[in-house]
């Protein structure tokens, strides 16, 4: 009780006068206007982009640069406004224009150069001014990049449908070439059966041409005594016939002598008979022999008279065959050549035919549609899928935590211009130092719980900000705030005004190292320790749990509490040292007590 009483005298003192009651609603409303005017401001930015000036010139001769302007007035993410290079440089040097981009007058030949055999890499000209505005510069960059992967998507998408429809045509020709090998494998085995045919022709014909030309020899050599031995028949069966007729012709003259020995003799008429009989036979055989030996000689005459254009034409004849053995021999060897040619001809058009057809399998069918699909997907490979675990509803909503917490700390800092850590009289004259301490701490604390409650109501209200967890949020605010409470009072406690400005410091260094915009691992090192230490690191992170939903409370939670707990202890020992050694000083009113 001793504790609220002496709060309510506190805030009667500073309630007392019409100035006192002016100043202190001005300070509880600090945070109020901090946070809110600073999250109203920033509540989402990127969306205005639109209102900032920006400047694009065309030079481009050909299509891809204007094509790209017309997207980018279209788009309107900036206040683009096509003008020429003196407008854009005159605007971006004097602020009319926060920077400019430009498609230079080779930017269409130099993109589709890289199909030549002269590539060039095609530029933009982006021009900016850092005293208009630095981010805006940023943003440019940003900008920049986005119309440069724009347009290399674009181009890659163009080379990659060409490269699909020279694939498909080479596809086209693989069908038509496997329809031809085909074709052609048939032909080939076909005419590879019939070589096999000719050359075992081409074996039987060049055996039976060797055997031919054999035998004419043989008959040439038979032949070439044939006219000599044809003249000599003839001849002696000229002078036979010649002497077979004259001895024919003396049968007559024996017969008769015979006769006439006969009658003289002792020859029985029988044995007469028969010797007589016989001459007359032997006669008409010479007279046969006769004509037959002249038929003989006269063929062997005309046979003489033939026989040598015979034996010359049989000698041509085995000459003729010779060579035609031969050449059956090489046509037989040729037959066997080209059989063997074209078995391997056929075994490497069915080898071709093969080949294409797997050379066809492994080119796939494609239709224009789906030509164009893949060209867009090889152009844009990488597709986000993001997926939050949290999300902040805007800029402004990101960037709350982080402010709450500031607007907290200099809401604390704000009413120590104020209020008093300890009460001098109190301490004195009632001698209870840890209780003063503690009231001390409660005035601001209270205060600056209602400063959260206002700030609450402003963010979720005016702002529209929607936490996850409203109640916990606000909850958590106040927490945050009576730590703070805590922390500067402890400091006042001490060090008096000196305390004060160490309050200030502290609110500084945390600005940097509480990670409110940037992650706090990007900090130097000595930074980053003091991120894990200092109190308003914690409150930003516990702020963002409860604002977004997700993660743990906790790890921000318990470092507030030891905090607070800390810093109770160290106003407690303060204001018990200070209980020791009082002064007439201390007794005297405050001015503002009126």
């Amino acid at each position: 009780m001793r504790i609220l009483t002496l709060v309510r005298t506190e805030l009667a003192r500073l309630t007392s006068s019409r100035m006192g009651l002016l100043a202190l609603v001005a300070l509880m409303v600090v945070p109020v206007v901090y946070g809110g005017l600073y999250l109203y401001g920033n509540a989402d930015p990127y969306n205005q982009l639109d209102k900032v000036p920006a400047a694009v010139v065309v030079d481009d001769t050909g299509d891809y640069g204007r094509d790209a302007a017309d997207t980018l007035l279209d788009d309107q993410r900036f206040g683009w406004v096509l003008v020429d290079d003196a407008e854009a440089e005159r605007g971006v040097e004097d602020g009319t224009y926060d920077f400019s981009l430009t498609f230079p007058r080779s930017f269409s030949d130099d993109l589709e150069s890289a199909g030549g055999d002269d590539p060039v890499q095609a530029s933009l000209v982006l021009t900016t001014n850092d005293t208009n505005s630095y981010l805006s510069t940023t943003l440019a960059k940003q900008a920049a990049a986005a119309v440069q992967v724009a347009i290399a998507q674009q181009v890659g998408e163009h080379a990659s449908r060409t490269l699909l429809d020279a694939v498909d045509s080479i596809r086209t020709g693989l069908v038509d070439a496997d329809e031809g090998a085909a074709t052609l494998a048939d032909a080939t085995a076909t005419a590879a059966q019939g070589a096999h045919d000719l050359a075992a022709g081409s074996s039987t014909l060049a055996s039976g041409a060797a055997s031919l030309s054999s035998g004419l020899a043989e008959l040439d050599s038979r032949t070439s005594a044939l006219p000599g031995s044809t003249s000599t028949l003839a001849g002696g069966a000229s002078t036979v016939a010649a002497g077979a007729a004259q001895a024919a012709a003396l049968a007559p003259g024996i017969r008769t002598q015979l006769a006439g020995i006969f009658a003289t003799s002792d020859v029985s008429p029988a044995d007469q008979a028969t010797i007589l009989g016989e001459l007359d036979a032997l006669s008409g055989s010479l007279g046969r022999l006769s004509g037959g030996a002249s038929q003989v000689s006269s063929g062997a005459s005309a046979l003489s008279s033939s026989a040598p254009a015979l034996a010359a034409a049989v000698h041509s004849a085995a000459t003729g065959s010779a060579d035609l053995a031969s050449g059956a021999g090489d046509a037989s060897a040729g037959a066997s050549r080209l059989s063997s040619g074209l078995d391997e001809l056929s075994s490497g058009a069915a080898q071709l035919d093969s080949s294409l057809e797997e050379g066809v399998e492994k080119v796939p069918a494609t239709t224009a549609a789906s030509r164009a699909a893949s060209s867009a997907a090889i152009a844009d490979p990488v597709a986000v899928d993001q997926h939050a675990i949290t999300q902040a509803q805007n800029y402004g909503a990101g960037l709350a935590p982080f402010f709450i917490s500031l607007a907290a700390w200099i809401g604390i800092y704000a009413l120590f211009l104020l209020v008093r850590p300890l009460s001098r009289r109190a301490l004195t004259a009632v001698r209870r130092p840890i209780t003063t301490a503690l009231a001390g701490w409660a005035t601001p604390a209270a205060l600056g719980a209602l400063q959260m409650v206002a700030l609450f109501a402003v963010v979720t209200g005016i702002l529209g900000l929607q936490p996850a967890n409203a109640a916990g949020m606000l909850a958590f605010m106040v927490l945050v705030s009576i730590t703070f409470a805590a922390i500067v009072h402890a400091l006042n406690v001490w060090l008096g005004s000196v305390g004060q400005f160490l309050g200030l410091l502290l609110m500084i260094v945390q600005l940097v190292t509480a990670g409110g915009t940037f992650p706090w691992q990007t900090l130097p090192a000595p930074l980053a320790f003091l991120h894990q230490a200092l109190p308003m690191s914690h409150a930003v992170e516990g702020v963002r749990v409860l604002m977004y939903g997700g993660g743990s409370l906790w790890p921000a939670v318990v470092p507030l509490v030891l905090w607070l707990l800390v810093a109770l202890a160290i106003s407690v020992l303060g204001a018990l040292k200070q209980g020791r050694y009082r002064t007439l000083r201390d007794l005297r009113p405050s001015p503002l007590a009126g």
